[in-house]
């Protein structure tokens, strides 16, 4: 991506992968051989940009067991720019009676005002990520009698039943993507949170970004050239 600048978008909903035999095999691809990284194409696969990767599927989990409220709270935080709850709000409220699966359990944690708003943001992203198990290997049930249910609405309205309807759902909140990358490599370029002066630099990147339809080249030497990283 950096050296061919390619688009964000690649992030959200790239079609290819670079993979050895080893790696093909845990996401489930056939035919590829040998121990050296290759591209491969991911066209027909679950699998695709960085809610289909491995590496931010385990950053996501535990390594054991998987969370939809983790997971996000995640994909909220890393993709979509998000503030997360505060960490002293407990994951599910005590009184979760007659609730069997872990939807159902969020469901009625949910029925507390104080819990709706953060988790009709947060579930329907955990639970459309679902199928993926601790480690980002494809999963059709949590356990052999409990299958998974992957389908959500997110709070705009917007309504999927799958991954790939999930990723393209993502897409569509590119601008939201590309702000949350923005600002996470501008923090990371002046090893600073960000501030309210920031703000107007922020927004002249991706201004002059979108302009040039630049990929993540372009944006690095837009970070580069900004008057804050100048001026640090």
């Amino acid at each position: 991506m950096l050296e061919n600048n390619l688009s964000l978008r690649e992030f959200l909903d790239a079609d290819d992968s670079f993979l050895n035999r080893e790696l093909a095999l845990h996401y489930g691809i056939q035919g590829v051989q040998g121990n050296e990284l290759q591209r491969v194409s991911l066209k027909g696969s679950r699998s695709g940009g960085l809610p289909g990767h491995g590496a931010f599927l385990t950053a996501s989990a535990n390594g054991v067991d998987t969370s939809p409220v983790v997971r996000g709270i995640y994909v909220l935080e890393k993709l979509l720019g998000h503030t997360p709850p505060p960490p002293d709000v407990p994951a599910i409220e005590p009184d979760i009676r007659g609730a069997v699966t872990l939807r159902e359990q969020l469901i009625k944690h949910r029925e507390s005002a104080t819990c709706t708003e953060c988790h009709r943001k947060i579930d329907p992203l955990g639970f459309a990520l679902g199928n993926f198990n601790a480690i980002g290997g494809w999963r059709d049930k949590y356990d052999p009698k409990t299958p998974i249910d992957s389908a959500g609405k997110l709070p705009g309205g917007d309504s999927f039943r799958t991954v790939p309807e999930f990723r393209k759902l993502l897409v569509d909140r590119q601008d939201q993507f590309n702000r949350c990358l923005t600002e996470k490599l501008m923090t990371y370029a002046l090893g600073r949170e960000l501030e309210v002066g920031d703000r107007p630099s922020i927004d002249a990147i991706l201004a002059e970004l979108d302009g040039k339809q630049g990929g993540l080249r372009e944006l690095i030497r837009l970070v580069v050239l900004s008057k804050p990283f100048l001026r640090n």
